[in-house]
């Protein structure tokens, strides 16, 4: 019986400090210190475009402060005003979503006041820019634990980027630690996709409107295994690098564990889903070394990167790959003759990673000092490309540490991409709105529930891409298709 009534009384003081603080009335502030810059926060949320669907904002005030006031408001709507005694600022969600959906093509303000030995300090306010385009609800990403070595710890994860969601597809101590790797969609559909298992049960597994199938390439026929791929336009079609792949591990001067990737030979095939069919084609499988294949939007143009063939004892620095284009006939399943797009001479560097948008206007790719492997690469910046005129820049989002990886939203306007610029060791998603001249907001790192994750979690978010909705895909259900004999594949040259 006491036990009972000590719990209830515990029970009944937690409820009351929880009202106590849920209703703390929020000071009105007449005399304060104007500072004239903005707040430190952490993440830097400010300056930036946001979309109106977009998580709340979690943030920590970085200023010395006992109590911390926090005001969010739009030109329509009810304010948001947080009162308290620490400094991580935590938004209502529904609050937040209405705030965001009334004020959309508009600035959001955030005002912040901090009181220090019984001052009250004003700080500028910050404003946001609220898009009107929406982004893709999910983000899919390969967690890899924290250092570039430990391939055999990973999982496949999607997270609801409208709230703090998130969802485990896939985790490789399941499937004897092989690693998976390339998750790549049709169109951003969470209904098709597929993705590679390396090692004892290696294979491609893909997915299409909840069905499983798993097949692998009739190697040695093909150089190897599929690795980098892209879908074409029809769905059906899907062009994949076959790569004869090395890897030096090093500690750089930072006694930073630091990885290069190279091929001594790659070429790209196409293969036909519905006919279960590989096809090579001289021109895409050459004595260059041909990588990362991805398709125009119409698919008459075929995308990819090449370099010169493998010489023994050639420094890796000396690899360095052009941007290269080759029409394409899906009526007579046929090539063209490739073209240069743009040459590693003409841009002082070695390209990677080209990818178009989903309307065909815009092209993203890599550029680092040599090879094809940007996210461990300091050197590696992304550029644009606009397909209209082939004119291409270097856009300001970039930052001192690698930036890698890009996904698109399927509308065009948004886009994630991998940076190391928090810390120089691990990959996080940063997201930018993207205009229809190709004028590109400053970047900002996916939200999270609580403000120093970003801080305590050393996580890599591999390979982040964008999607429009959930996948509804049990592990139970891709167990047994990982560990099952890959279907035959027919080959043609």
């Amino acid at each position: 019986m006491r036990k009972i009534i000590v719990l209830t009384v515990v029970i009944l003081a937690g409820i009351l400090i929880f009202l106590s603080v849920k209703h703390k009335p929020v000071p009105v502030i007449h005399e304060f210190s104007e500072e004239r810059r903005c707040p430190q926060i952490f993440p830097d949320y400010t300056g930036l475009a946001i979309p109106p669907n977009i998580a709340p904002l979690t943030f920590e005030i970085k200023e010395k402060g006992d109590k911390f006031l926090v005001r969010i408001s739009g030109k329509n709507g009810k304010e948001i005003s947080i009162y308290q005694s620490h400094p991580e600022i935590q938004i209502a969600k529904k609050e937040w979503r209405k705030l965001l959906e009334q004020n959309k093509n508009d600035t959001l303000f955030i005002s912040i006041h901090t009181q220090r030995n019984n001052q009250w300090y004003r700080f500028q306010t910050i404003r946001n820019f609220i898009a009107e385009d929406t982004i893709d609800p999910y983000l899919v990403y390969r967690d890899i634990a924290p250092t570039d070595g430990l391939w055999n710890q990973m999982g496949m994860r999607q997270r609801n980027l409208e709230s703090f969601d998130e969802y485990e597809l896939v985790n490789n101590y399941r499937i004897e630690h092989n690693c998976m790797n390339c998750h790549t969609f049709y169109r951003n559909s969470p209904n098709q996709f597929l993705f590679h298992v390396r090692g004892d049960h290696g294979g491609t597994v893909f997915y299409k409107d909840g069905q499983l199938r798993k097949m692998e390439f009739p190697v040695p026929r093909v150089l190897s295994s599929g690795a980098y791929c892209n879908w074409h336009p029809n769905g059906r079609l899907v062009a994949f690098a076959v790569n004869k792949i090395k890897q030096n591990y090093y500690i750089t001067g930072y006694e930073r564990k630091m990885k290069e990737v190279f091929d001594l030979e790659s070429d790209i095939v196409l293969y036909d889903m519905e006919k279960s069919t590989v096809f090579t084609f001289p021109q895409i499988a050459s004595k260059q070394r041909e990588n990362l294949p991805v398709w125009s939007a119409d698919g008459r143009t075929l995308y990819f990167v090449s370099a010169r063939p493998h010489v023994i004892n050639t420094p890796n620095e000396e690899v360095l790959y052009s941007l290269m284009q080759v029409s394409y006939d899906e009526n007579t399943n046929s090539l063209g003759e490739p073209e240069v797009l743009i040459s590693n001479e003409e841009i002082n560097g070695s390209i990677s990673f080209p990818t178009v948008s989903p309307d065909g206007r815009f092209m993203f790719f890599c550029v680092t000092d040599f090879g094809y492997f940007p996210v461990a690469n300091k050197s590696a910046d992304i550029y644009l490309i606009d397909l209209k005129t082939n004119v291409y820049c270097k856009p300001e989002m970039n930052s001192d540490e690698s930036e890698s990886y890009i996904s698109w939203s399927s509308n065009n306007r948004w886009f994630v991409f991998s940076s190391r610029r928090l810390d120089g060791m691990n990959s996080k998603p940063f997201i930018c709105h993207i205009d229809e001249s190709g004028r590109i907001s400053k970047p900002f790192i996916i939200p999270q529930k609580k403000a120093d994750y970003y801080a305590v979690d050393h996580r890599n978010f591999s390979r982040p891409e964008l999607i429009k909705g959930r996948i509804n895909l049990k592990f139970n259900n891709l167990e047994p298709v990982i560990f099952s004999k890959p279907e035959m594949i027919f080959y043609i040259r």
